[in-house]
């Protein structure tokens, strides 16, 4: 009998959480890092006083706040989500590493982590690094969901990638070179 190599188990694992979970896992994700992005450029914004900087985050933050609220919509019309699992808390633990790993240990936007930045540039930089990862995210949970709620997850992205669209032309705009 030969020993399953590395992808086999990754293979498993995957075709066992595929099972576990649902759009509404997906969207909850998603309301958590909308809210997480606003508190990012709510905070920054009160480091940075440039007024350039200061438009381009209040914009962001608006942006961070209307998807969230998307997202609520999305939520209601998806219904509750009960995962199989074989011990209490199996889910939620797995969901916290999967989010943890895939995500936010990309990028740490604790309030000491905001309250260091020094200049515009780094600002930026922070927020392309948020958007990007929001968008590495979501392309990741795309693998694990059907085919009929793969849209939701497209329009997500869709909507990011415009965050990032308007980051890269206010680096234009203001000859910033990160």
């Amino acid at each position: 009998m030969t020993k399953p190599d590395q992808n086999d188990t990754i293979f498993r694992k995957r075709k066992t959480m595929n099972k576990m979970l649902n759009i509404s896992e997906i969207i909850r994700f998603a309301i958590n890092i909308e809210q997480s992005g606003y508190k990012f450029y709510v905070e920054s914004m009160k480091k940075i006083q440039e007024p350039a900087i200061l438009e381009l985050f209040q914009y962001l933050a608006d942006e961070e706040f209307k998807h969230e609220n998307i997202f609520r919509t999305l939520l209601e019309k998806t219904g509750d989500f009960t995962p199989p699992e074989s011990y209490l808390g199996e889910y939620e633990a797995y969901m916290k590493d999967f989010v943890k790993s895939n995500f936010f240990g990309k990028i740490e936007f604790s309030p000491d982590r905001i309250r260091q930045i020094i200049d515009i540039r780094e600002a930026i930089s922070l927020a392309l690094d948020f958007e990007r990862n929001s968008i590495v995210f979501y392309t990741a949970l795309k693998r694990f969901i059907g085919d009929e709620n793969r849209q939701i997850i497209e329009t997500i992205i869709q909507e990011e990638l415009n965050h990032i669209f308007k980051i890269n032309r206010f680096q234009q705009e203001n000859k910033l070179v990160l």
